[in-house]
């Protein structure tokens, strides 16, 4: 073995109880890097500084959130996804929340939900109009007012 590269969890990369510390008890040539990945992603996920970038992609995640911590939210948005996608030729069906850890999650994420857009305005609009909880119509209509589709025609 001539090296070894894990990501900066401690379980991982710890100098003294980490895997990297036992290996190179056992390989004493097998140095550690933190993995070059890792790195990358480290470096994306921190150079976007643009508060326009750190406020969408807040935004999205509220959302994933907000839709999905109630059983009659999620349903209310399963029913719009079948309705607006039956026709279309998105395979993808479900919000994927924003991974804090990995750009490439965080990419796919924003895809999706830029995808299921329509869906996510018309799931808010029926939250704020129809919803006697009035904290609930409240969070949708500033999620909804926060994505700037108010009274959209998709």
């Amino acid at each position: 073995m001539r090296g070894q590269g894990y990501d900066g969890e401690g379980n991982m990369s710890g100098k003294y109880r980490g895997v990297q510390a036992r290996v190179k008890e056992l390989y004493h040539l097998a140095m550690y890097t933190h993995c070059c990945n890792h790195v990358l992603n480290f470096v994306i996920s921190t150079s976007s500084r643009l508060p326009v970038i750190r406020n969408a992609v807040a935004t999205i995640s509220d959302i994933c959130v907000f839709l999905s911590r109630s059983a009659q939210r999620v349903s209310i948005f399963q029913d719009n996804v079948e309705r607006e996608v039956l026709g279309s030729a998105s395979s993808r069906q479900k919000l994927k929340p924003i991974c804090a850890t990995r750009w490439v999650e965080r990419h796919d994420s924003i895809i999706i939900f830029v995808t299921l857009l329509p869906e996510v305005v018309f799931t808010l609009e029926e939250l704020q109009q129809e919803n006697k909880q009035v904290e609930v119509a409240t969070k949708a209509a500033t999620l909804l007012n926060s994505v700037g589709y108010r009274n959209a025609c998709f």
